[in-house]
């Protein structure tokens, strides 16, 4: 007897369902991975401008943390006008001041180990009496150093007079009515640091000088400057570069736009930089994008915003 062994075989019905399910579940896991990875794009997209904006943002707090109150001044950069940010009201619009400036104070002598160099404080009587300043407590010598280290030799240093109508409030550094940007040096007594026989503790006061009981130590001021955005595209009050300024002296005369002052970017592709100023709290708000993959108008914009307390 013969047995015939058949062969077993799907239908052609079975064959084009199976195609077709394998189809469908081919095509679904396909959307799936197209959208994991558009998805991967943004959130990474959104984490790096995120970050730079996070740190740009802290960059500018950190240092106008130590910053002398009422020298904090927006600056019109075209007419090289400005105004003290404390006489702009809250909510103004105005895209021609958009250069904020200030003068900062060393702190960096208070951070050493050894004790610092200065104590802030002035024996007025002393010297008013003997026409120098006489600043108990203090090695201006220690200090100078110190800010020629931080300077590269070329800082002038400036001692600023907290002032309130000749006078200031026991405690406080008022700095009122002078920072020097137009000039006015009436607080502000200058010192080579270069010249040795300047760095004694005793300072002359020098003619028109005033003095008070407190003071801070100065060598530079700041400037966060709106530029043109190192992509090639178009400058404009909602695309440019942000860069920081600084190791210039305005009570010397050198200005945040010179030749020498040093420079860095603290942040690109920049939309907004706005800032205020309402008893003594500076509020900062700065805004970024990053392109998403290759396409040159998608965009991931981010927005961060830090107040700044005294």
């Amino acid at each position: 007897m013969h047995f015939i062994k058949q062969r077993i075989a799907f239908t052609m019905i079975e064959v084009v369902f199976v195609i077709v399910v394998l189809g469908i579940i081919s095509s679904i896991g396909s959307t799936i991975i197209a959208q994991l990875y558009e998805n991967y794009i943004v959130q990474r997209a959104m984490h790096r401008v995120s970050i730079k904006t996070e740190l740009a943002v802290n960059q500018i707090v950190n240092r106008l943390a130590y910053r002398i109150n009422n020298t904090i001044i927006a600056r019109d950069p075209v007419a090289g006008s400005y105004t003290q940010l404390v006489n702009i009201a809250l909510g103004t619009t105005n895209t021609n001041n958009n250069v904020l400036e200030w003068i900062g104070y060393d702190n960096d002598s208070f951070s050493a180990q050894a004790r610092p160099g200065w104590s802030g404080y002035c024996d007025t009587s002393a010297s008013l009496l003997s026409g120098n300043l006489n600043t108990p407590g203090s090695s201006l010598t220690t200090t100078a150093a110190i800010v020629n280290n931080l300077s590269g030799g070329t800082a002038p240093l400036a001692i600023l007079f907290g002032l309130n109508g000749g006078l200031d409030s026991p405690g406080i550094f008022q700095g009122v009515g002078c920072y020097g940007y137009n000039g006015d040096t009436s607080c502000i007594h200058q010192v080579n640091i270069n010249d040795a026989t300047n760095l004694t503790t005793n300072k002359g006061i020098g003619t028109g000088t005033n003095i008070a009981t407190h003071y801070k130590l100065a060598w530079t001021a700041y400037a966060i400057v709106p530029v043109a955005p190192s992509d090639g595209t178009t400058f404009s009050n909602t695309n440019f570069d942000l860069e920081l300024r600084y190791n210039y002296q305005p009570w010397a005369g050198t200005q945040y736009n010179g030749n020498s002052v040093n420079k860095s970017i603290l942040l690109r592709k920049v939309t907004a930089f706005k800032f205020a100023e309402l008893g003594g709290t500076v509020r900062i708000k700065l805004c970024a994008t990053e392109q998403i993959g290759d396409s040159a108008t998608t965009n991931i914009s981010v927005c961060k915003e830090k107040v700044v307390i005294r």
